[in-house]
């Protein structure tokens, strides 16, 4: 009789198991992570999520790499038509300015805010120029994640045999350096102070140096301000004036590590395609953006933030946050910094251990760090992707000595301020 009783119980154990068990694994929130992190930067990626999802039982973060940023663009209009977003993205702001206009996302304030949100320290520890870019007509929408800011990259064996002790730190400086860089081998020039690209991120690390906004105080596209024109004349005088640079419409790295060109400009995390290209055969380093007066000290941000879509459920939504709220904690955002040198979004994160034993292998990195107080980033507009193309056409022009600056920049405005009608 004992036997059969305890047969039934255990039989009766196994059946709530059973009625249980899935309606536990049910509890687990499933949510898409679409980003778009190749490489060893897919790996960093891949590193975090594990991480988050072996530490939250009730949240399974999917990643999913859609390709570059070109791709995931198109995918991410193709899901919204579609009306099967991701719950969470990487998303450039000019990106998130449209889904907004539309209703696709829902503000990271609703969460910042929330019972289970960030405390006013906590938001504060966000560093303010990142934290600015994502607010959009006074409502915070998205989080800053993959941000980095511009350098001067330098071959610092040449500026030494060049007499020059210091990397150049105003414009006159780096005229100076670039035209003791610059090497001929007869009428022939070897090796150039300077490499410039004829885009407008080269010419936004100028034009905010020398005080230039983009947009003016009634929201026009401004950059053909005096700020504007003298930041374009002065990089056509470095190429056709004092002869020390050249251009090229890709990436400068392989030139520098070639010693084609001695100093060029490039976001942090190029700072490691550089020592790839480098491979020691010289020293090198990094610096702040050249100046034309210290009060307009400043540098560009470029890269994404994370956003939350709309279709999502509540429970998602609330997920998707838990995600979002742990990677940009200052021990996530460190590892990430140091995995892909990427800037860490987070101020506190500079005094953890791991970053402070990170600089003194890297020196390099830290240059970075020194901008960080003086962020200048793009409007968040829907139409600043087109805009963008009109003012690198701008700069090719002047490049190619087809236009003047004035008129350059001035036919860049007409074309940038009817878009945004």
């Amino acid at each position: 009789m004992k036997r059969t009783a305890a047969i039934l119980l255990i039989a009766a154990i196994i059946v709530t198991t059973l009625a249980v068990g899935p309606s536990l694994a049910q509890q687990k929130t499933t949510i898409t992570f679409w980003h778009a992190m190749g490489a060893q930067l897919g790996k960093t990626i891949d590193m975090l999520v594990n991480e988050f999802n072996s530490k939250n039982p009730n949240v399974f973060v999917k990643a999913e790499y859609q390709g570059n940023y070109g791709a995931l663009s198109q995918k991410l209009v193709g899901s919204l038509v579609a009306r099967k977003p991701p719950t969470v993205a990487q998303v450039y702001g000019n990106w998130a300015a449209e889904y907004i206009t539309s209703n696709e996302l829902v503000p990271m304030e609703k969460f910042v805010k929330g019972p289970n949100g960030l405390s006013a320290l906590e938001i504060d520890d966000i560093w303010e120029g990142l934290r600015a870019a994502c607010v959009f007509n006074g409502v915070w929408y998205t989080m800053p994640f993959n941000k980095s800011v511009y350098v001067l990259v330098y071959n610092e064996t040449a500026l030494k045999e060049a007499g020059i002790a210091e990397p150049p730190a105003t414009w006159q400086e780096l005229v100076t350096a670039a035209k003791a860089l610059t090497v001929k081998d007869g009428d022939k020039i070897v090796r150039y102070g300077l490499g410039l690209r004829p885009n407008i991120d080269y010419f936004a690390c100028f034009f905010f140096n020398a005080g230039g906004a983009w947009l003016d105080a009634n929201g026009k596209v401004a950059v053909n301000s005096p700020e504007g024109v003298k930041t374009l004349q002065f990089m056509a005088d470095l190429l056709n004036k004092y002869k020390v640079c050249y251009y090229v419409p890709g990436y400068l790295d392989a030139d520098f590590g070639a010693g084609k060109v001695a100093m060029y400009l490039t976001t942090s995390p190029g700072l490691s395609y550089t020592n790839q290209s480098v491979a020691g055969k010289f020293e090198w380093s990094a610096a702040p953006l050249p100046y034309m007066d210290p009060k307009f000290k400043s540098t560009p941000v470029a890269g994404t933030d994370l956003a939350i879509f709309a279709r999502a459920s509540e429970k998602e939504q609330q997920a998707a946050w838990e995600f979002v709220k742990w990677l940009v904690e200052p021990r996530q955002t460190a590892r990430w910094a140091m995995g892909t040198s990427y800037i860490p979004v987070r101020k506190s994160a500079m005094h953890l251990e791991i970053m402070k034993q990170w600089f003194a292998e890297h020196p390099r990195e830290e240059q970075s760090l020194k901008q960080l107080r003086y962020i200048k980033y793009d409007p968040n507009i829907s139409a600043w992707s087109n805009i963008r193309g009109d003012v690198s056409e701008a700069v090719e022009k002047v490049y190619l000595g087809k236009a003047t600056p004035k008129e350059a920049l001035d036919a860049a405005v007409v074309k940038a301020n009817a878009r945004l009608k």
